[in-house]
């Protein structure tokens, strides 16, 4: 097991600003997938349509896992990127272990949210297949793991 240990901070601090830079940019352009509706009493509604989302969560996640697995991590070995995920793994796991069994304030939770988009994305996905909240969000911290195909089977 040859495992280079200034690589370990790679993939957390890819997955971290990605997550940021795509909460943002999920905020600044959510009109791609808003519905305006006017009703007969002047109100309007604003909803989202499904499928708009969906594909623009999509969009961003493929985005973000072919950029890390094509250019951040493209001289790591497979070991290496699942060492290096395992302990984002580790931190989102007792993240959300806590946010499931304590209340946790509003103000912290949104700050997290920010670093936690992309699992935000698998989540929401896995919770229309399970309909299962805790189960759908402990599944989605496994997200990081999406980048081991991308690394080298050996180091050079």
């Amino acid at each position: 097991m040859n495992v280079r240990v200034n690589t370990l901070w790679r993939v957390p601090v890819f997955y971290l600003c990605a997550s940021w830079i795509s909460f943002y940019l999920t905020v600044y352009l959510g009109f791609l997938y808003l519905v305006k509706t006017t009703g007969a009493d002047g109100v309007t509604e604003v909803s989202v349509d499904p499928i708009r989302s969906t594909i623009f969560d999509l969009v961003l996640l493929l985005a973000v896992l072919l950029l890390g697995g094509l250019w951040a991590f493209r001289g790591m070995t497979k070991l290496e990127i699942f060492f290096s995920a395992a302990i984002l793994v580790a931190v989102y796991v007792m993240i959300n272990l806590l946010e499931i069994f304590f209340d946790v304030p509003a103000s912290l939770g949104i700050t997290l949210a920010k670093f936690q988009n992309l699992n935000g994305m698998i989540s929401s996905f896995l919770l229309r297949l399970t309909d299962h909240l805790e189960l759908s969000v402990l599944i989605s911290d496994l997200t990081p793991f999406l980048f081991i195909p991308f690394g080298k089977r050996y180091a050079r």
